[in-house]
Protein backbone atom coordinates (compact mmCIF):
# COMPACT_ATOMS: atom_id res chain seq x y z
CA UNK A 1 0.00 0.00 0.00
CA UNK A 2 1.17 3.52 -0.84
CA UNK A 3 1.32 6.32 2.11
CA UNK A 4 -1.28 8.60 1.57
CA UNK A 5 -0.29 11.92 3.16
CA UNK A 6 -0.55 15.44 2.47
CA UNK A 7 2.31 17.23 1.05
CA UNK A 8 4.58 18.24 4.19
CA UNK A 9 2.35 17.21 7.43
CA UNK A 10 5.37 18.29 9.25
CA UNK A 11 4.32 21.43 11.51
CA UNK A 12 0.66 21.03 11.09
CA UNK A 13 -0.23 17.92 13.26
CA UNK A 14 -2.78 18.46 16.05
CA UNK A 15 -4.61 16.51 18.41
CA UNK A 16 -7.58 15.01 16.72
CA UNK A 17 -10.24 16.18 19.26
CA UNK A 18 -8.57 19.87 18.61
CA UNK A 19 -9.10 19.75 14.66
CA UNK A 20 -12.75 18.19 15.35
CA UNK A 21 -13.51 21.21 16.99
CA UNK A 22 -12.38 23.45 14.67
CA UNK A 23 -14.46 22.27 12.03
CA UNK A 24 -17.86 22.41 14.06
CA UNK A 25 -16.99 26.17 14.84
CA UNK A 26 -15.58 27.06 11.40
CA UNK A 27 -18.79 25.28 9.55
CA UNK A 28 -21.02 26.71 12.26
CA UNK A 29 -22.44 23.12 13.80
CA UNK A 30 -23.94 22.90 17.30
CA UNK A 31 -21.45 20.99 19.18
CA UNK A 32 -23.59 17.45 20.01
CA UNK A 33 -25.41 18.13 16.50
CA UNK A 34 -25.63 15.63 14.13
CA UNK A 35 -22.89 16.04 11.15
CA UNK A 36 -24.49 16.26 7.67
CA UNK A 37 -22.12 14.61 5.14
CA UNK A 38 -22.30 17.43 2.78
CA UNK A 39 -20.95 19.74 5.39
CA UNK A 40 -17.31 18.20 4.92
CA UNK A 41 -17.82 17.93 1.20
CA UNK A 42 -14.60 20.14 -0.24
CA UNK A 43 -16.82 21.41 -3.52
CA UNK A 44 -19.19 23.06 -0.96
CA UNK A 45 -19.26 26.64 -1.11
CA UNK A 46 -19.59 26.99 2.77
CA UNK A 47 -16.48 25.39 3.27
CA UNK A 48 -13.90 27.99 4.32
CA UNK A 49 -10.22 28.16 3.43
CA UNK A 50 -9.89 27.69 7.42
CA UNK A 51 -11.55 24.85 7.07
CA UNK A 52 -10.04 23.35 4.60
CA UNK A 53 -6.68 23.79 6.39
CA UNK A 54 -8.05 22.10 9.35
CA UNK A 55 -9.45 18.88 7.35
CA UNK A 56 -5.98 19.19 5.59
CA UNK A 57 -4.06 18.82 8.85
CA UNK A 58 -6.61 16.19 10.14
CA UNK A 59 -5.62 14.02 6.89
CA UNK A 60 -2.05 14.73 7.62
CA UNK A 61 -2.40 13.17 11.11
CA UNK A 62 -0.42 10.09 11.75
CA UNK A 63 -3.07 7.94 13.14
CA UNK A 64 -5.49 8.94 10.05
CA UNK A 65 -5.91 6.46 7.04
CA UNK A 66 -9.53 7.33 6.20
CA UNK A 67 -9.70 8.60 2.62
CA UNK A 68 -12.29 10.81 2.97
CA UNK A 69 -13.38 14.25 4.76
CA UNK A 70 -16.75 12.64 5.84
CA UNK A 71 -14.71 9.81 7.31
CA UNK A 72 -12.40 11.61 8.81
CA UNK A 73 -14.82 13.88 10.86
CA UNK A 74 -16.90 10.92 11.99
CA UNK A 75 -14.44 8.83 13.04
CA UNK A 76 -12.17 11.64 14.48
CA UNK A 77 -13.10 10.47 17.84
CA UNK A 78 -12.06 7.00 16.95
CA UNK A 79 -8.98 7.87 15.65
CA UNK A 80 -8.20 9.75 19.07
CA UNK A 81 -8.99 6.39 20.97
CA UNK A 82 -6.85 4.73 18.33
CA UNK A 83 -3.66 6.98 18.96
CA UNK A 84 -4.38 6.18 23.15
CA UNK A 85 -4.30 2.78 22.41
CA UNK A 86 -1.14 2.96 20.58
CA UNK A 87 0.53 5.51 23.20
CA UNK A 88 -0.21 2.81 25.87
CA UNK A 89 0.89 -0.02 24.06
CA UNK A 90 4.00 1.86 22.19
CA UNK A 91 4.67 -0.40 19.61
CA UNK A 92 7.37 0.58 18.63
CA UNK A 93 9.56 0.23 21.65
CA UNK A 94 7.75 -2.96 22.29
CA UNK A 95 9.58 -3.93 18.47
CA UNK A 96 12.92 -2.71 19.14
CA UNK A 97 13.02 -4.54 22.35
CA UNK A 98 11.88 -7.54 21.25
CA UNK A 99 14.07 -7.71 18.02
CA UNK A 100 17.12 -6.06 20.13
CA UNK A 101 16.99 -8.73 22.56
CA UNK A 102 19.41 -11.55 22.78
CA UNK A 103 17.49 -15.11 22.31
CA UNK A 104 19.75 -18.19 21.00
CA UNK A 105 17.02 -20.34 20.23
CA UNK A 106 15.31 -17.04 18.09
CA UNK A 107 18.59 -16.49 16.40
CA UNK A 108 18.78 -20.21 15.59
CA UNK A 109 14.88 -20.42 13.83
CA UNK A 110 15.58 -17.18 12.04
CA UNK A 111 19.46 -18.92 10.69
CA UNK A 112 17.24 -22.12 9.78
CA UNK A 113 14.18 -20.33 8.23
CA UNK A 114 17.40 -18.68 5.48
CA UNK A 115 18.83 -22.06 5.18
CA UNK A 116 15.79 -23.69 4.45
CA UNK A 117 14.76 -21.15 1.88
CA UNK A 118 18.52 -21.06 0.01
CA UNK A 119 18.41 -25.22 0.04
CA UNK A 120 15.15 -26.04 -0.84
CA UNK A 121 12.44 -23.52 -0.70
CA UNK A 122 13.51 -21.08 -3.50
CA UNK A 123 14.07 -23.64 -6.15
CA UNK A 124 10.47 -24.92 -4.69
CA UNK A 125 9.33 -21.21 -5.69
CA UNK A 126 10.91 -20.58 -8.99
CA UNK A 127 9.31 -24.00 -9.97
CA UNK A 128 6.07 -22.72 -9.68
CA UNK A 129 7.27 -19.56 -11.25
CA UNK A 130 7.74 -20.94 -14.37
CA UNK A 131 4.56 -23.39 -14.22
CA UNK A 132 2.23 -20.47 -13.63
CA UNK A 133 -1.51 -21.77 -12.83
CA UNK A 134 -4.55 -19.14 -12.41
CA UNK A 135 -7.17 -19.17 -10.14
CA UNK A 136 -8.71 -22.12 -9.11
CA UNK A 137 -6.86 -24.31 -11.78
CA UNK A 138 -3.67 -24.30 -9.24
CA UNK A 139 -3.64 -27.85 -9.31
CA UNK A 140 0.33 -28.88 -10.20
CA UNK A 141 1.09 -26.28 -7.39
CA UNK A 142 -1.16 -27.79 -4.92
CA UNK A 143 0.09 -31.37 -5.61
CA UNK A 144 3.66 -30.09 -5.14
CA UNK A 145 3.10 -28.60 -2.27
CA UNK A 146 1.03 -31.00 -0.53
CA UNK A 147 3.89 -33.66 -0.98
CA UNK A 148 5.91 -31.29 -0.09
CA UNK A 149 3.96 -30.99 3.41
CA UNK A 150 3.77 -34.26 3.96
CA UNK A 151 7.00 -35.43 3.28
CA UNK A 152 7.52 -33.37 6.51
CA UNK A 153 5.05 -34.81 8.72
CA UNK A 154 2.22 -32.61 8.03
CA UNK A 155 -1.38 -33.81 8.40
CA UNK A 156 -3.08 -32.43 4.79
CA UNK A 157 -6.78 -31.84 4.30
CA UNK A 158 -7.18 -31.09 0.74
CA UNK A 159 -10.66 -28.86 -0.65
CA UNK A 160 -11.63 -27.73 2.30
CA UNK A 161 -14.54 -25.36 2.15
CA UNK A 162 -15.55 -27.29 -0.68
CA UNK A 163 -12.26 -25.33 -3.17
CA UNK A 164 -10.35 -28.23 -5.00
CA UNK A 165 -7.54 -26.13 -4.92
CA UNK A 166 -7.79 -25.06 -0.98
CA UNK A 167 -6.09 -27.13 1.67
CA UNK A 168 -4.91 -27.06 4.85
CA UNK A 169 -1.33 -28.50 6.52
CA UNK A 170 -1.50 -29.27 10.20
CA UNK A 171 1.55 -30.56 12.36
CA UNK A 172 1.21 -30.72 16.05
CA UNK A 173 4.00 -30.75 18.69
CA UNK A 174 5.48 -34.06 20.45
CA UNK A 175 5.20 -32.45 23.64
CA UNK A 176 1.22 -31.41 22.95
CA UNK A 177 -0.87 -28.94 21.12
CA UNK A 178 -1.94 -27.18 24.39
CA UNK A 179 0.29 -24.46 23.53
CA UNK A 180 -0.75 -21.25 20.35
CA UNK A 181 -2.12 -22.39 17.26
CA UNK A 182 0.50 -20.18 14.55
CA UNK A 183 -1.35 -20.02 11.41
CA UNK A 184 0.48 -19.09 8.27
CA UNK A 185 -1.36 -18.58 4.77
CA UNK A 186 0.29 -19.08 1.63
CA UNK A 187 -0.66 -18.11 -1.73
CA UNK A 188 0.07 -20.14 -5.50
CA UNK A 189 -2.17 -18.81 -8.34
CA UNK A 190 -1.33 -16.67 -11.23
CA UNK A 191 -2.32 -13.49 -13.10
CA UNK A 192 -4.40 -13.99 -16.47
CA UNK A 193 -3.11 -12.22 -19.46
CA UNK A 194 -3.71 -12.50 -23.21
CA UNK A 195 -0.18 -14.43 -23.38
CA UNK A 196 -1.28 -16.82 -21.04
CA UNK A 197 -1.00 -17.17 -17.27
CA UNK A 198 2.33 -15.02 -15.67
CA UNK A 199 3.63 -14.71 -11.95
CA UNK A 200 3.28 -10.88 -12.32
CA UNK A 201 2.28 -10.83 -8.11
CA UNK A 202 4.78 -13.20 -6.97
CA UNK A 203 2.59 -16.08 -5.44
CA UNK A 204 4.87 -18.70 -6.63
CA UNK A 205 7.46 -17.56 -3.09
CA UNK A 206 4.50 -16.93 -0.60
CA UNK A 207 3.92 -21.09 0.12
CA UNK A 208 7.54 -21.76 0.18
CA UNK A 209 8.02 -18.72 2.17
CA UNK A 210 5.63 -19.78 4.94
CA UNK A 211 6.98 -23.81 4.52
CA UNK A 212 10.40 -21.95 5.31
CA UNK A 213 9.33 -20.93 8.68
CA UNK A 214 7.08 -23.19 9.46
CA UNK A 215 9.48 -26.28 8.92
CA UNK A 216 12.39 -23.81 11.39
CA UNK A 217 9.55 -23.50 13.78
CA UNK A 218 8.54 -26.97 13.84
CA UNK A 219 12.40 -28.29 14.65
CA UNK A 220 12.42 -25.81 17.28
CA UNK A 221 9.74 -26.97 18.93
CA UNK A 222 10.68 -30.45 18.25
CA UNK A 223 14.07 -30.08 19.84
CA UNK A 224 13.12 -28.07 23.34
CA UNK A 225 9.66 -29.74 23.79
CA UNK A 226 7.19 -26.67 23.00
CA UNK A 227 3.82 -27.63 22.96
CA UNK A 228 1.30 -25.88 20.21
CA UNK A 229 0.30 -26.74 17.09
CA UNK A 230 1.01 -25.00 13.41
CA UNK A 231 -1.23 -25.07 10.55
CA UNK A 232 -0.47 -23.55 6.96
CA UNK A 233 -3.50 -22.52 4.95
CA UNK A 234 -3.31 -23.03 1.37
CA UNK A 235 -5.50 -20.53 -0.44
CA UNK A 236 -6.40 -20.38 -4.05
CA UNK A 237 -7.76 -17.59 -6.39
CA UNK A 238 -6.38 -13.95 -4.72
CA UNK A 239 -6.42 -12.51 -8.20
CA UNK A 240 -10.38 -13.92 -9.31
CA UNK A 241 -13.68 -13.54 -7.42
CA UNK A 242 -15.16 -14.96 -5.42
CA UNK A 243 -12.32 -14.55 -2.27
CA UNK A 244 -11.40 -17.72 -1.76
CA UNK A 245 -10.19 -16.77 1.42
CA UNK A 246 -13.83 -15.15 2.45
CA UNK A 247 -15.28 -18.62 1.23
CA UNK A 248 -12.63 -20.51 3.73
CA UNK A 249 -13.69 -17.87 6.92
CA UNK A 250 -17.29 -18.58 5.87
CA UNK A 251 -16.86 -22.34 6.00
CA UNK A 252 -14.41 -22.41 9.26
CA UNK A 253 -11.72 -23.48 7.99
CA UNK A 254 -9.53 -20.60 10.03
CA UNK A 255 -11.09 -21.52 13.20
CA UNK A 256 -8.70 -22.22 16.23
CA UNK A 257 -5.80 -20.21 15.32
CA UNK A 258 -4.64 -17.57 17.54
CA UNK A 259 -2.15 -15.74 15.02
CA UNK A 260 -2.27 -15.24 11.39
CA UNK A 261 0.75 -14.52 8.92
CA UNK A 262 1.37 -14.13 5.29
CA UNK A 263 4.19 -12.65 3.12
CA UNK A 264 3.35 -10.81 -0.62
CA UNK A 265 5.34 -9.60 -3.13
CA UNK A 266 5.64 -5.38 -2.50
CA UNK A 267 8.74 -2.42 -4.41
CA UNK A 268 9.56 -1.29 -0.62
CA UNK A 269 10.05 -2.57 2.78
CA UNK A 270 7.01 -0.84 4.81
CA UNK A 271 5.00 -1.19 7.59
CA UNK A 272 0.92 -0.27 8.20
CA UNK A 273 -0.38 1.85 11.01
CA UNK A 274 -2.67 0.57 13.31
CA UNK A 275 -6.09 0.56 13.02
CA UNK A 276 -8.43 0.67 9.57
CA UNK A 277 -9.17 1.87 6.49
CA UNK A 278 -7.58 0.24 3.72
CA UNK A 279 -8.01 1.77 0.27
CA UNK A 280 -10.11 0.10 -2.14
CA UNK A 281 -10.54 -3.11 -0.34
CA UNK A 282 -14.07 -2.87 0.41
CA UNK A 283 -15.59 -4.01 -2.70
CA UNK A 284 -19.04 -5.37 -3.86
CA UNK A 285 -18.30 -8.12 -6.80
CA UNK A 286 -22.12 -8.15 -7.55
CA UNK A 287 -23.16 -10.01 -11.23
CA UNK A 288 -26.67 -9.13 -12.85
CA UNK A 289 -27.99 -11.42 -15.09
CA UNK A 290 -31.06 -10.65 -17.52
CA UNK A 291 -33.33 -12.75 -19.16
CA UNK A 292 -35.60 -12.06 -21.74
CA UNK A 293 -37.12 -14.12 -24.39
CA UNK A 294 -36.06 -15.03 -28.11
CA UNK A 295 -37.48 -14.14 -31.15
CA UNK A 296 -36.35 -13.44 -34.67
CA UNK A 297 -35.21 -10.05 -35.32
CA UNK A 298 -37.35 -9.55 -38.20
CA UNK A 299 -40.41 -10.23 -35.18
CA UNK A 300 -38.71 -8.91 -32.74
CA UNK A 301 -41.51 -7.52 -30.78
CA UNK A 302 -42.15 -11.19 -29.77
CA UNK A 303 -38.91 -11.42 -27.81
CA UNK A 304 -37.73 -9.29 -24.85
CA UNK A 305 -34.61 -8.11 -25.65
CA UNK A 306 -32.42 -8.99 -22.19
CA UNK A 307 -29.11 -7.18 -24.25
CA UNK A 308 -31.27 -3.54 -24.47
CA UNK A 309 -31.82 -4.36 -20.51
CA UNK A 310 -28.25 -4.81 -20.20
CA UNK A 311 -27.47 -2.35 -22.20
CA UNK A 312 -29.81 0.00 -20.56
CA UNK A 313 -28.80 -0.47 -16.97
CA UNK A 314 -25.19 -0.09 -18.01
CA UNK A 315 -26.04 3.17 -19.12
CA UNK A 316 -28.33 4.01 -15.99
CA UNK A 317 -25.18 2.97 -13.90
CA UNK A 318 -22.84 5.77 -16.07
CA UNK A 319 -26.10 8.57 -14.94
CA UNK A 320 -25.76 7.24 -11.20
CA UNK A 321 -21.53 8.62 -10.62
CA UNK A 322 -22.64 12.13 -10.32
CA UNK A 323 -25.25 11.06 -7.34
CA UNK A 324 -22.27 9.15 -5.76
CA UNK A 325 -19.69 10.66 -3.77
CA UNK A 326 -16.38 11.12 -6.14
CA UNK A 327 -14.77 8.24 -4.18
CA UNK A 328 -16.66 5.81 -5.67
CA UNK A 329 -15.32 3.49 -8.02
CA UNK A 330 -17.69 1.20 -10.42
CA UNK A 331 -15.76 -0.97 -12.73
CA UNK A 332 -17.79 -2.84 -15.04
CA UNK A 333 -18.19 -5.20 -18.31
CA UNK A 334 -20.63 -6.99 -19.93
CA UNK A 335 -19.39 -10.99 -20.51
CA UNK A 336 -22.62 -12.15 -22.00
CA UNK A 337 -24.63 -10.35 -24.69
CA UNK A 338 -26.26 -12.67 -26.61
CA UNK A 339 -25.11 -15.66 -29.89
CA UNK A 340 -26.62 -14.29 -32.95
CA UNK A 341 -27.72 -10.93 -34.54
CA UNK A 342 -30.39 -12.55 -35.74
CA UNK A 343 -32.32 -13.71 -33.06
CA UNK A 344 -32.85 -11.63 -30.02
CA UNK A 345 -30.68 -11.79 -27.47
CA UNK A 346 -32.79 -13.92 -24.24
CA UNK A 347 -29.88 -13.76 -21.89
CA UNK A 348 -27.43 -10.74 -20.77
CA UNK A 349 -24.63 -10.61 -18.09
CA UNK A 350 -23.11 -7.51 -16.22
CA UNK A 351 -20.30 -8.06 -13.82
CA UNK A 352 -19.73 -4.81 -11.51
CA UNK A 353 -17.00 -4.51 -8.97
CA UNK A 354 -18.49 -1.63 -6.64
CA UNK A 355 -15.84 -0.11 -4.12
CA UNK A 356 -15.93 2.55 -1.93
CA UNK A 357 -13.52 3.50 0.84
CA UNK A 358 -15.69 2.84 3.74
CA UNK A 359 -18.72 -0.25 4.14
CA UNK A 360 -21.32 1.75 4.86
CA UNK A 361 -21.35 4.23 2.12
CA UNK A 362 -20.37 0.82 -0.29
CA UNK A 363 -24.10 -0.64 1.06
CA UNK A 364 -25.81 2.64 -0.42
CA UNK A 365 -23.99 2.28 -3.84
CA UNK A 366 -24.79 -1.00 -3.91
CA UNK A 367 -28.77 -0.68 -3.10
CA UNK A 368 -28.16 2.28 -5.75
CA UNK A 369 -26.99 -0.18 -8.70
CA UNK A 370 -29.34 -2.83 -7.19
CA UNK A 371 -32.35 -0.66 -8.14
CA UNK A 372 -31.18 0.64 -11.34
CA UNK A 373 -30.79 -3.29 -12.49
CA UNK A 374 -34.63 -3.40 -11.68
CA UNK A 375 -35.55 -0.53 -13.27
CA UNK A 376 -33.88 -1.58 -16.71
CA UNK A 377 -35.70 -4.87 -16.83
CA UNK A 378 -39.23 -3.25 -15.86
CA UNK A 379 -38.35 -0.78 -19.01
CA UNK A 380 -37.76 -3.61 -21.31
CA UNK A 381 -40.38 -6.46 -19.77
CA UNK A 382 -37.10 -8.80 -19.18
CA UNK A 383 -36.44 -10.15 -15.78
CA UNK A 384 -32.93 -9.59 -13.37
CA UNK A 385 -31.51 -11.92 -11.19
CA UNK A 386 -28.63 -10.17 -8.75
CA UNK A 387 -26.08 -12.03 -7.70
CA UNK A 388 -23.93 -10.31 -4.70
CA UNK A 389 -21.24 -13.47 -5.17
CA UNK A 390 -18.07 -11.90 -3.77
CA UNK A 391 -17.46 -9.30 -0.73
CA UNK A 392 -13.85 -7.79 0.33
CA UNK A 393 -14.19 -5.83 3.20
CA UNK A 394 -11.43 -3.48 5.38
CA UNK A 395 -9.10 -5.38 8.02
CA UNK A 396 -7.63 -4.39 11.35
CA UNK A 397 -3.89 -3.79 11.54
CA UNK A 398 -2.40 -4.15 15.00
CA UNK A 399 0.32 -1.51 16.25
CA UNK A 400 2.41 -4.41 17.87
CA UNK A 401 2.84 -6.78 15.17
CA UNK A 402 3.57 -4.12 12.31
CA UNK A 403 6.23 -2.53 14.50
CA UNK A 404 7.74 -5.94 15.57
CA UNK A 405 7.66 -7.11 11.28
CA UNK A 406 9.69 -3.49 10.99
CA UNK A 407 12.08 -3.97 13.68
CA UNK A 408 13.32 -7.41 11.97
CA UNK A 409 13.33 -5.78 8.93
CA UNK A 410 15.80 -2.86 9.76
CA UNK A 411 18.05 -5.82 12.06
CA UNK A 412 18.09 -7.81 9.29
CA UNK A 413 18.63 -4.97 6.74
CA UNK A 414 15.99 -5.37 4.37
CA UNK A 415 16.26 -3.42 1.48
CA UNK A 416 14.17 -0.28 0.35
CA UNK A 417 12.94 1.10 3.86
CA UNK A 418 10.11 3.05 3.91
CA UNK A 419 9.99 4.95 7.37
CA UNK A 420 7.39 6.26 7.52
CA UNK A 421 3.96 4.26 8.43
CA UNK A 422 1.75 3.40 4.79
CA UNK A 423 -2.26 2.94 5.63
CA UNK A 424 -3.86 0.09 7.53
CA UNK A 425 -2.99 -3.37 5.57
CA UNK A 426 -4.15 -5.72 7.98
CA UNK A 427 -3.52 -8.83 5.91
CA UNK A 428 -4.61 -7.50 2.28
CA UNK A 429 -7.91 -9.19 1.10
CA UNK A 430 -8.27 -11.44 4.39
CA UNK A 431 -10.31 -8.21 5.87
CA UNK A 432 -13.05 -10.40 7.61
CA UNK A 433 -10.50 -12.87 9.00
CA UNK A 434 -8.38 -10.24 10.35
CA UNK A 435 -11.37 -8.64 12.63
CA UNK A 436 -11.84 -12.29 14.23
CA UNK A 437 -7.66 -12.85 14.23
CA UNK A 438 -5.12 -10.61 14.61
CA UNK A 439 -2.34 -11.11 11.52
CA UNK A 440 0.32 -9.64 9.47
CA UNK A 441 1.52 -9.07 6.01
CA UNK A 442 5.11 -9.22 6.06
CA UNK A 443 6.53 -7.42 2.29
CA UNK A 444 10.27 -6.92 2.41
CA UNK A 445 10.94 -5.86 -1.00
CA UNK A 446 11.09 -7.82 -3.77
CA UNK A 447 10.89 -6.02 -6.97
CA UNK A 448 12.34 -2.69 -8.82
CA UNK A 449 9.51 -3.13 -10.70
CA UNK A 450 5.21 -2.62 -9.96
CA UNK A 451 3.34 -5.15 -9.35
CA UNK A 452 1.23 -7.06 -11.51
CA UNK A 453 3.80 -6.52 -14.64
CA UNK A 454 6.36 -9.40 -16.35
CA UNK A 455 9.36 -7.53 -14.95
CA UNK A 456 7.91 -8.09 -11.49
CA UNK A 457 7.58 -11.91 -12.75
CA UNK A 458 11.63 -11.40 -13.85
CA UNK A 459 12.35 -10.25 -10.33
CA UNK A 460 10.91 -13.30 -8.34
CA UNK A 461 13.02 -15.48 -10.16
CA UNK A 462 15.85 -13.41 -9.87
CA UNK A 463 18.39 -12.36 -6.88
CA UNK A 464 15.61 -9.31 -5.88
CA UNK A 465 13.18 -11.66 -5.37
CA UNK A 466 15.10 -14.41 -3.82
CA UNK A 467 16.95 -12.34 -1.10
CA UNK A 468 13.20 -10.43 -0.60
CA UNK A 469 11.87 -13.84 0.35
CA UNK A 470 14.75 -15.34 2.28
CA UNK A 471 13.99 -12.10 4.39
CA UNK A 472 10.35 -12.92 4.51
CA UNK A 473 10.83 -16.27 5.97
CA UNK A 474 12.97 -15.22 8.43
CA UNK A 475 10.97 -12.79 9.37
CA UNK A 476 7.97 -14.93 9.60
CA UNK A 477 9.67 -17.23 11.67
CA UNK A 478 10.95 -14.80 14.24
CA UNK A 479 7.25 -13.18 14.80
CA UNK A 480 5.86 -16.58 15.08
CA UNK A 481 8.94 -17.29 17.86
CA UNK A 482 8.01 -14.47 19.75
CA UNK A 483 4.30 -15.22 19.56
CA UNK A 484 4.71 -18.90 20.58
CA UNK A 485 7.76 -18.21 23.51
CA UNK A 486 6.32 -14.90 25.39
CA UNK A 487 2.77 -14.85 26.84
CA UNK A 488 2.95 -11.16 27.63
CA UNK A 489 3.52 -10.16 23.96
CA UNK A 490 0.09 -12.55 23.07
CA UNK A 491 -1.65 -11.05 25.82
CA UNK A 492 -0.60 -7.42 24.27
CA UNK A 493 -1.33 -8.42 20.40
CA UNK A 494 -4.90 -10.16 22.38
CA UNK A 495 -5.99 -6.37 24.06
CA UNK A 496 -5.10 -4.57 21.18
CA UNK A 497 -6.86 -6.94 18.74
CA UNK A 498 -9.96 -6.57 20.69
CA UNK A 499 -10.14 -2.86 21.65
CA UNK A 500 -9.41 -2.23 17.77
CA UNK A 501 -12.31 -4.50 16.92
CA UNK A 502 -14.91 -2.91 19.41
CA UNK A 503 -13.19 0.44 17.59
CA UNK A 504 -13.98 -0.61 14.05
CA UNK A 505 -17.98 -1.58 15.07
CA UNK A 506 -18.28 1.95 16.93
CA UNK A 507 -16.70 3.42 13.27
CA UNK A 508 -19.21 2.23 11.55
CA UNK A 509 -22.15 3.07 13.61
CA UNK A 510 -20.46 6.46 13.41
CA UNK A 511 -20.49 6.46 10.11
CA UNK A 512 -24.10 5.17 9.58
CA UNK A 513 -25.19 8.13 11.88
CA UNK A 514 -23.28 10.70 9.30
CA UNK A 515 -24.54 9.37 6.05
CA UNK A 516 -28.05 9.20 7.45
CA UNK A 517 -29.41 12.60 5.63
CA UNK A 518 -28.19 11.24 2.42
CA UNK A 519 -28.55 7.99 1.95
CA UNK A 520 -31.70 7.42 4.56
CA UNK A 521 -31.77 4.43 6.62
CA UNK A 522 -28.67 2.06 5.73
CA UNK A 523 -28.51 -1.37 6.42
CA UNK A 524 -25.64 -3.10 8.46
CA UNK A 525 -25.11 -4.84 4.56
CA UNK A 526 -25.05 -9.08 4.66
CA UNK A 527 -23.66 -9.73 7.60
Amino acid sequence: MKSWRGEDCAGRRRSLADVRIGIIQVIQIPEGAPMSPRAFTPQRPSLTPLAAAILSVLACHEASAQTTPTEMAAAADVLTRIEALQKRVDPVALGARMAGRRDAGRDAVMEAAGRLWDVRMQALSDHIGRNPEVGWQERAAVDTLVKVLRSEGFDVQLGVANLETAFTATWQSPAGAEGPTLGLIGEYDALRDIDGPFHGDQHNAQSPVAISAALALRDHMVANRVPGTIKLFGTPAEEVGPPAKTIMYEAGVFEGADILIRSHSSTETSRGRAGFGVCCLNINEVKYTFTGRPSHQLSSWNGRNALEAAVRFYTSVDGLRSTFRPEASIQGVIPEGGVAPNVVPARAVVDYYIRYPDEVYLEHITRMVNDAARGAALATGTEVAIDRYGEYRDGISLGTLEELYFAYAKKLGAPRLQETPQRPAGYEETGWVTRDIPGIGVSVASSRAPNHTHEMEADGLDEVGHSGFRLDAQIMAAILYDFLTDQRLRRTIAEEHSELRGLLEEYHRRLRETYAPETGTISEGSR
